[in-house]
């Protein structure tokens, strides 16, 4: 993938998922609770929406409660202050969830996307709940600098996240991101990411939503087959779960779940893990 489609594709997505939390946000029982997603989502958002399925909002509805539950979760029992949600775009939840006193969310995407959102916000008078600093960069390139200069500190522990963003992107990119977090990442630090495997793009299961994704200009192509062993190459223990399991049902997911470690079979993992040594 090209640098500059890749970056529109991303920009283009961002929307799309707040479209998605618009319209979750409408509903009387809710996942969660988003007052600004329509105005995010814009347009280009919430026509995406509109003209997909209604089901296929709901693995990015719950998606998002997960994650939501899981940053809470970490920043609470373990104490962690400091937020990354790298590939940010439209998100919102250093406006929309409470956070302990002491933690700042660092999104980092690209500048365009950061001051579209932005603008956005302010015209609306959104205030986060948190202390909240932008990071501008492109993952495609050096960023880490960028998100040093917006006052991360890498000796000390942090919780990232990566959602929704890297089965857009080749195998050695995704490869190079998470290593660039691990060099980042102190003993102690948590990361959340959500991976598909190789069989997800090729088996009859799935092949609706591939040829859709591929339909809307969004081809799923990135990849990872055993998220365990990458994650424990790179010194994190990791724990793997999926749309529909006991932890990531809400009550809401109706169709059948395989086993989450079923081999020959596609997955949609949920990927949390704890980093056991410094980079």
């Amino acid at each position: 993938m090209q640098k500059t489609s890749s970056n529109q594709l991303l920009a283009s997505t961002a929307a799309w998922t707040a479209g998605v939390r618009a319209k979750e946000s409408e509903r009387e029982d809710y996942l969660f609770f988003d007052p600004w997603a329509e105005a995010l989502a814009g347009e280009e958002g919430m026509t995406w929406i509109e003209s997909r399925p209604i089901d296929s909002a709901l693995p990015i509805a719950i998606r998002t409660r997960y994650f939501d539950d899981f940053l809470q979760r970490i920043t609470r029992e373990q104490a962690l202050s400091q937020v990354v949600l790298l590939a940010a775009g439209m998100d919102t939840r250093a406006y929309r969830l409470s956070w302990p006193e002491d933690t700042t969310i660092f999104e980092l995407d690209q500048p365009a996307v950061l001051a579209h959102k932005e603008s956005i916000l302010r015209e609306v008078d959104a205030h986060p709940t948190c202390r909240r600093r932008s990071a501008s960069a492109d993952l495609a390139a050096l960023w880490t600098d960028a998100l040093v200069e917006a006052g991360f500190e890498p000796r000390l522990p942090a919780v990232w996240l990566l959602e929704g963003f890297l089965f857009y992107l080749p195998n050695e990119a995704i490869t190079s991101i998470l290593d660039t977090v691990t060099r980042l990442s102190a003993a102690g630090s948590w990361v959340g990411f959500d991976v598909v495997n190789n069989i997800m793009l090729t088996s009859p299961i799935t092949e609706k939503w591939i040829a859709m994704q591929a339909r809307s200009g969004a081809p799923w192509i990135g990849t990872m087959d055993n998220p365990q062993t990458f994650m424990a190459q790179r010194g994190w223990e990791a724990a793997l779960t999926q749309p529909g399991a006991e932890d990531a049902s809400y009550g809401r997911w109706l169709l059948p779940v395989f086993p989450v470690l079923q081999p020959d079979v596609p997955h949609n993992w949920y990927v949390t893990a704890r980093a056991q040594a410094g980079s």
